[in-house]
């Protein structure tokens, strides 16, 4: 028995015509007829029931057709495996990320280009549910989101993921602010201030919530560009607010112009950021060997 032969058969089921089907496999219509007849000698059973109508798989056919399918795709998924691991993937990896994961990614994406220097990296900022929605219309193929609350996305059966980060949300303020002087912030202090915001469904998830318990909030705009909330909080003419685990890593916290702030009243622990990928395209080596790789370096990263 021979891989070909099984793809005859596959292809002669689906046209129901051996001259389409022999078209279509660009060979004469005589050896793709040989071919399956010799299939059919070796395993003592007709396959293919042949006429002047054309070719119809017999009953013992369609099982054996159908079995023909799921062993070619398992020497597909082993191809595709051994490529992986022989440094052979080719293409491109798209991938998703809601703002401050500038300090995980280029050493992650520094690390998969090494292992795999056919690939084309790109790296698109966008909001988290915008990412999912990418995902699943096979716009992404990897994201780092943010999570919601209720854990919407873990019951997503489109989409898989993993939790690699859980923190709190905390104020950053500039460092000339009298509030910076303090070690914490209360409700009733944030809600005297201006806000500027990144305009992401999550934040807002987080808005809302502590609106709701503590009162509105004046938000003087809400963006998607980093550098203008940089600058506001820069310039001192508004407060932000973050995760802990993004805000503690920004270049402008990191050189002390802004001052990360506990929020003193407010519980709530952030849903954390994950790693979400396509549930159709786990077994894909472009997908799967990044996801593995993505989720194991932000995990010892965030340990050192």
């Amino acid at each position: 028995m021979k891989i070909e032969q099984l793809e005859y058969v596959i292809e002669v089921a689906k046209s129901g015509s051996l001259t389409e089907a022999s078209k279509k496999l660009h060979i004469s219509q005589s050896a793709l007829s040989q071919s399956i007849t010799n299939l059919e000698v070796e395993l003592s059973v007709k396959i293919l029931q042949r006429s002047r109508m054309g070719a119809t798989p017999t009953e013992a056919g369609k099982q054996i057709i159908k079995k023909a399918m799921e062993a070619l795709e398992k020497l597909r998924e082993i191809k595709e495996e051994a490529d992986a691991y022989a440094d052979n993937i080719t293409g491109e990896l798209r991938i998703g990320t809601v703002p401050g994961t500038a300090m995980y990614l280029p050493k992650i994406l520094s690390s998969y280009k090494a292992d795999y220097p056919n690939i084309q990296i790109q790296v698109t900022e966008k909001s988290s549910q915008a990412i999912v929605d990418d995902i699943k219309q096979d716009k992404l193929d990897i994201g780092l989101i943010g999570l919601t609350r209720e854990g919407t996305e873990k019951r997503d059966k489109e989409i898989e993921l993993e939790v690699v980060l859980r923190g709190k949300m905390v104020a950053v303020v500039n460092k000339h602010s009298p509030l910076a002087f303090a070690e914490s912030i209360t409700s009733e202090e944030i809600r005297k201030q201006s806000l500027v915001i990144y305009n992401d469904d999550r934040m807002w998830e987080f808005i809302n919530d502590f609106s709701a318990q503590f009162g509105p909030l004046h938000i003087l705009f809400t963006t998607n560009n980093m550098d203008a909330i940089r600058n506001s909080v820069m310039e001192n003419l508004a407060i932000t607010i973050g995760p802990d685990y993004t805000v503690k890593n920004d270049p402008y916290v990191m050189n002390g112009e802004g001052v990360p702030l506990i929020i003193a009243d407010y519980e709530h622990d952030y849903p954390g950021m994950a790693v979400v990928w396509s549930s159709p395209k786990r077994d894909s080596p472009i997908v799967k060997v990044p996801v593995q790789k993505t989720i194991q370096m932000m995990q010892s990263q965030c340990l050192e």
